[in-house]
């Protein structure tokens, strides 16, 4: 894709690099939207590392993934659910279809099962 075609999404959370870089490319009239993840795939391995080390907790919510915004958009387009949505959490068959799709298809990111 060439460069005058390239957009940046930046987030305040994530570093510049590691952010979604978008682009139409006006000859093959494609979309394409990419995100390096290597970071969150290794902050998913360190907390399944710690609470193996340290076991789970034993409270409250315990956290089920680790979730890039590239993969968000992802699975909006193709299941149809909005995990940006303020509303995601509290609908119990959401978080259980999430579940199913984490692990079929993104099982590094998962954190508990």
């Amino acid at each position: 894709m060439a460069k005058e075609n390239e957009m940046k999404f930046h987030s305040a959370t994530v570093e510049k690099d590691l952010s979604i870089r978008a682009g139409f490319d006006l000859k093959t009239e494609e979309w394409k939207a990419e995100q390096d993840i290597t970071q969150y795939l290794e902050d998913a391995k360190q907390e399944r590392e710690k609470q193996a080390y340290y076991g789970h907790r034993k409270d409250g919510y315990r956290k089920l993934a680790t979730i890039p915004d590239i993969v968000a958009i992802k699975i909006l387009q193709d299941h149809k659910l909005d995990l940006h949505d303020p509303g995601f959490m509290k609908e119990p068959r959401n978080m259980k279809k999430l579940r199913q799709i984490l692990v079929t298809e993104y099982p590094d990111l998962i954190v508990n099962t």
